[in-house]
């Protein structure tokens, strides 16, 4: 694995230089901060429903149904480990839904869509979709109850479900899945320009993300003291447990044979905090902007985290 720390550092390196870009459109006055608008309703409701279908168009065999079902267990492992450390931790460490959520929940889609394309080649999309699967289903369940609270009707609870559930991404995986099950193929002009689309999603992410910033007084970031803390546990202290977790079940055989196949699904557990958050802090009306100050933070210090947590995973799993 760490043979793939210089390949990783480089795509991460040229993730973070497209937000520069978007910083530089915004400090030179061709953008407002405002513009990200339409930029990010473009991602949420084009691009990434495109990156999922893509995902799935791989001929299904015996063997690729055997590695998703396994990537869908390494996934439902992280997400719940995490889910249960963040709750522990809620109490001691007086975690705000926003941080709670900003630890629980990683950048899966975006930022690691074009890692895995750009080091593994596309045909492990589809693997990276089964954690993105597992991790819908939570953060629309569990993260939010966390933000709504209990004092929200039955009612509007399930009327918002079910408003989430016809959310184009969650169509795109039922969708996805049923091309990848039945085996039906899209005619090759479709497929092509979902497949292009798709490739899109990291670039336009990473440039909302810089608009974001440029939009806002980088020194405000970091005047949040607990930023640091909400940074440590989502880039090292959670991985690491998820790591020490999955060395105790790789004592049962053919559970780490493949070891690209873990770190494509590794990559989405030290991802830095899911845009998400930010997302549900606006719509609820809950410290937005920490919220997207700790989504940049964490994004900004990949660079440094997911190298080292990739040296780690290398020496503590062989």
């Amino acid at each position: 694995m760490s043979t793939l720390i210089f390949p990783l550092l480089a795509k991460i390196a040229s993730l973070l230089l497209m937000v520069f870009a978007g910083v530089m459109l915004v400090k030179s006055g061709l953008l407002k901060k405002e513009d990200s608008l339409p930029l990010s309703k473009i991602t949420v409701y084009l691009l990434s429903p495109c990156v999922i279908v893509s995902s799935f168009s791989i001929e299904l065999s015996e063997t690729a149904a055997r590695n998703l079902l396994l990537c869908f267990f390494y996934a439902i492992l992280a997400n719940f480990l995490f889910l249960f450390m963040g709750r522990m931790l809620r109490r001691p460490l007086n975690l705000s839904p926003v941080e709670e959520m900003s630890v629980e929940y990683t950048n899966c889609g975006y930022f690691v869509l074009p890692l895995v394309a750009s080091v593994f080649g596309d045909e492990y999309l589809l693997y990276v979709s089964a954690y993105i699967t597992v991790f819908n289903l939570l953060i629309w369940t569990h993260g939010l109850q966390l933000f709504q609270g209990k004092k929200s009707g039955e009612k509007q609870y399930v009327k918002l479900f079910l408003k989430i559930l016809l959310n184009p991404n969650i169509l795109a995986i039922f969708f996805g899945a049923f091309l990848f099950f039945t085996k039906i193929s899209l005619p090759h002009p479709l497929a092509l320009a979902i497949s292009d689309l798709g490739k899109m999603v990291g670039s336009i992410s990473m440039l909302i993300t810089g608009i974001a910033l440029g939009g806002m007084q980088v020194k405000k970031i970091f005047l949040y003291k607990r930023i640091y803390l909400i940074s440590f546990l989502r880039l090292f202290a959670l991985p690491l447990c998820y790591l020490l977790l999955i060395k105790a079940f790789s004592v049962v055989d053919g559970f780490l044979d493949n070891p690209t196949l873990f770190l494509v699904t590794y990559l989405s557990a030290i991802a830095p905090s899911a845009a998400s958050v930010a997302q549900f802090a606006i719509l609820f009306g809950k410290d937005e902007e920490y919220a997207s100050c700790i989504n940049i933070f964490t994004t900004l210090l990949t660079v440094v985290s997911i190298p080292i947590m990739v040296f780690f995973s290398d020496k503590i799993l062989t």
